[in-house]
């Protein structure tokens, strides 16, 4: 049986959809990958190695211990996890609890985000006809850690602030694949849309000495805030994002991939 090891968790904003399109887009002359928004890492595990060096980073302290304790400590992950069941009670212990250990909290984080709705973390996730949702597999858990485990070996993990990062791995072989919280939807509690300085993105990408892609929502403020860079207009399904109802659910949602080097042509090219 082959293992997915294409992501660690859903994530909201993931690049589940577009993941495709901007591996298509990553330069293949790069020395180092550096992801400063890592989230869940689609576009990361999306291939074996981009780089000699690669960098995970992001500001969510949980999520930066998760990646930790898969790269460093699967096989104590892996038997703390045996001994969960796909339960409501279950969720709502997790949910409520306290857990003291970093291996505690990673697996308690992994349980809250696979098994909740929408992978949000705070809801109880069920359907109505399938076995998915917070009743999904619990035995295929310890072959996908072992998978990102090898994925991780050489990934360095960080969580730092992204100019602080940024600044620290600059150079004229780096490649940075940025996907900031956007400037409008919703996110998490540490990446909320409301406190993010995407002006301070702006100057710290426009005086890199490498190469960046980076991926927004299209609107009008990130078009005035990126002009002059090439541009990119995508569109994929909607998701979590959108509240307003089950008839808006196959709705698009436009995105923009800018970048400090060509792409347009690459992506026409790519398209044909």
């Amino acid at each position: 049986m082959t293992i997915d090891r294409k992501c660690l968790i859903n994530w909201v904003g993931g690049k589940r959809l577009l993941r495709k399109t901007i591996a298509k887009l990553i330069p293949e002359d790069i020395k180092s990958y550096i992801e400063p928004f890592g989230g869940g890492g689609w576009v990361l595990f999306y291939k074996d190695k981009w780089a000699d060096l690669e960098v995970y980073n992001d500001l969510d302290g949980r999520l930066v211990n998760l990646f930790r304790i898969v790269k460093y400590h699967p096989n104590a992950f892996i038997e703390e996890w045996r001994h969960l069941l796909g339960s409501r009670e279950m969720f709502l212990q997790f949910l409520n609890g306290t857990f003291i250990t970093d291996i505690q909290k990673a697996v308690q984080f992994y349980f809250l985000i696979t098994r909740s709705f929408g992978g949000r973390g705070d809801t109880f996730g069920t359907v109505k006809k399938t076995s998915g949702g917070a009743c999904k597999s619990l035995h295929n858990v310890p072959k996908k850690i072992e998978a990102i485990h090898e994925r991780l070996d050489t990934v360095m993990i960080e969580g730092r602030d992204f100019e602080k990062l940024i600044n620290q791995y600059d150079h004229e072989g780096a490649f940075f694949y940025c996907d900031p919280p956007y400037s409008r939807g919703c996110g998490y509690v540490v990446t909320s849309t409301k406190d993010f300085d995407h002006e301070r993105l702006r100057e710290v990408l426009g005086a890199v000495k490498g190469r960046f892609l980076l991926s927004y929502d299209d609107s009008p403020k990130i078009r005035e805030l990126y002009k002059g860079f090439e541009m990119i207009a995508v569109e994929r399904l909607n998701g979590i994002n959108n509240r307003e109802g089950v008839e808006n659910r196959n709705k698009m949602f436009k995105e923009l991939l800018i970048a400090n080097y060509p792409i347009k042509e690459l992506y026409e090219r790519e398209a044909d």
